[in-house]
């Protein structure tokens, strides 16, 4: 093993297992969240219709979000069909691509080996891994967010204007991402910077600023990033601007506020959403704090940090997904400050051996954990075992009575990563394709369209509020909140998804599907409690799940 680690580049190691957890099974589960199941289903109705330029839902206009999502998911599935991998290969793509652009800026700011630590911080922390699993616009935000500021960060390091026209660009699409918003939070980053870069000195800052062009440089990101809001407006008039003002500006600033609890909302968040690195991140944060000279060589990502954290905390709307953008600076940050740190003292060095091998220890448990929860085969011990052993090597001592060596050192600074690693591949290969055992709603979507070829323009009437990924597998309108009573005394056809102890007897020779649909929550994002439901299930506890009956009255 230590001949391997010492001839194989470990960025290669790591980019390879990263890869393989990305791809491993993303697409085996149904069109998951609420999220997701918008996504998807809006771009099957563009598809559908021939038209993709206007973006409905459940066959009702839905233009609550710029459309640069759908339409990647859209070119993915013309390319692969109308399925789950399709849906979410881009996504998936673009995760990937965003913890290449991490290690990308943190190689030109600070060296090869920030830049692998750095890539592994992005790549494993938890709510970002989370979000490259289904289709929704976080990680596409995040991957042009990044890209925008790569482009910046190499057009200021190289003096080469020509990527300061790529910043725009990449800043016109994180605007057809997300909104115009972005536009605010990415130039406060900029400006910050360049002050700080020009030692707050207003002539020499103005002049930075003047290099980027920035008339030039607004009218590119207007034109690609606000040609959407334009094309809506002509369209929808003011339905359009409500909407537009409802996603925007009524979000940040009209909610009602929790009080002083939400000035530590998004610190929070960082603990669990960066987590194995935020220990880390926190303990490189005090650090700077009281080491005024340091500051300057984070001044990149520290203006990236800042800015998004003032600006989130003063908006009314606070969600965790919101800050997944600013992981980036949060991994340039953390990996300048560990590849440059040496503990004094005992007590720092047992404190700074904690930071790694304590969240490097919780993925082990974890990963034990889940071997055990879901009784799984001994050989998934093998993943953990070894896993262990890596994390323990960089404290054996070597021939000779060395217990140093670079690749020693990367392997220390990756003992978080590789542990949560552990965790997330048995997670990945064994549990997620157990979950679909109760996850029906695919199964109904084959019944109605692929065995009995029920004519689309029939709308399927559903039993209390929305499964929102139906009309994706169903492929036709869903007609919610639909009383049962009403459904049977309609004329056929009628097409109904009722729940079993309300079909009446009339009824039974018309069912062409029973089973069980989760219904402890609308939304299955609540994951834990999915997985509850679940393991209960298997013990023969269904009270998470409710029995319903597809009826075909032709």
């Amino acid at each position: 093993m230590r001949v391997f680690l010492k001839k194989v580049p470990i960025f290669w190691v790591v980019i390879s297992l990263t890869a393989f957890l990305y791809l491993i099974n993303f697409s085996v589960n149904d069109i998951w969240t609420e999220n997701e199941s918008f996504y998807a289903e809006s771009v099957r109705e563009m598809a559908e219709r021939g038209n993709y330029l206007d973006i409905n839902y459940n066959y009702q206009s839905r233009f609550n979000k710029p459309p640069l999502t759908y339409w990647l998911i859209a070119a993915s599935t013309k390319l692969f069909g109308m399925n789950e991998f399709a849906v979410r290969l881009p996504i998936v793509l673009l995760a990937f691509g965003t913890a290449l652009l991490v290690w990308a800026m943190a190689r030109m700011l600070y060296g090869e080996k920030t830049a692998l630590l750095a890539f592994a911080m992005q790549a494993i922390s938890i709510q970002f891994i989370a979000g490259k699993q289904y289709a929704s616009p976080e990680i596409p935000l995040a991957f042009f967010f990044t890209l925008t500021l790569y482009f910046f960060l190499k057009g200021h390091l190289s003096a080469n204007s020509r990527y300061y026209q790529l910043a725009a660009v990449a800043l016109g699409l994180t605007v057809l991402t997300k909104g115009y918003p972005y536009i605010i939070v990415i130039g406060g980053i900029l400006l910050l910077y360049l002050l700080i870069e020009s030692n707050f000195r207003w002539p020499l800052f103005f002049k930075k600023v003047r290099e980027l062009k920035p008339l030039s440089f607004m009218a590119i990101v207007a034109i690609i990033g606000l040609s959407w809001i334009g094309l809506m407006y002509l369209q929808y008039g003011n339905n359009f601007l409500t909407v537009l003002s409802k996603e925007t500006v009524e979000r940040a600033l009209t909610r009602e506020s929790n009080g002083i609890r939400e000035l530590f909302f998004y610190l929070e968040v960082i603990l669990w959403s960066f987590f194995p690195y935020s220990p880390l991140f926190v303990f490189a944060g005090f650090h700077y704090l009281f080491t005024i000279k340091e500051r300057k060589d984070i001044a990149f990502a520290f203006s990236w940090f800042i800015v998004m954290l003032i600006i989130f905390t003063a908006a009314k709307g606070k969600i965790p997904t919101y800050f997944i953008q600013a992981h980036p600076a949060l991994a340039l940050i953390s990996a300048h400050f560990i590849t440059r740190y040496t503990p004094s003292g005992k007590v720092s060095a047992v404190l700074w051996n904690g930071l790694f091998l304590l969240p490097a220890a919780a993925g082990i448990i974890l990963s034990t954990a889940i071997i055990i929860i879901f009784k799984l085969s001994l050989f998934y011990y093998l993943i953990t075992i070894f896993a262990l052993l890596l994390i323990v090597i960089p404290f054996l001592p070597q021939q000779g009575g060395e217990n140093k060596g670079p690749w020693r050192a990367d392997l220390r600074y990756l003992q978080p990563f590789i542990g949560t690693f552990s965790a997330l591949l048995i997670f990945s290969a064994v549990v997620l394709p157990e979950l679909e055992e109760h996850r029906p709603v695919d199964l109904i979507g084959s019944v109605i369209n692929r065995e009995h070829h029920i004519p689309k323009g029939i709308p399927l009437y559903l039993q209390n509020d929305l499964i929102h990924n139906l009309p994706f597998y169903a492929e036709r309108k869903v007609i919610s909140e639909a009383i049962p009573k009403e459904v049977f005394q309609q004329k056929a056809p009628v097409l109904a998804l009722i729940k079993s102890q309300d079909v009446p007897a009339s009824a039974i020779s018309s069912v062409i599907w029973k089973g069980s649909i989760y219904r402890r929550r609308t939304s299955e994002s609540r994951l834990l409690l999915f997985i509850e439901s679940h393991l209960k299930a298997k013990e023969g506890d269904r009270s998470g799940f409710a029995d319903y009956s597809l009826i075909y009255k032709e």
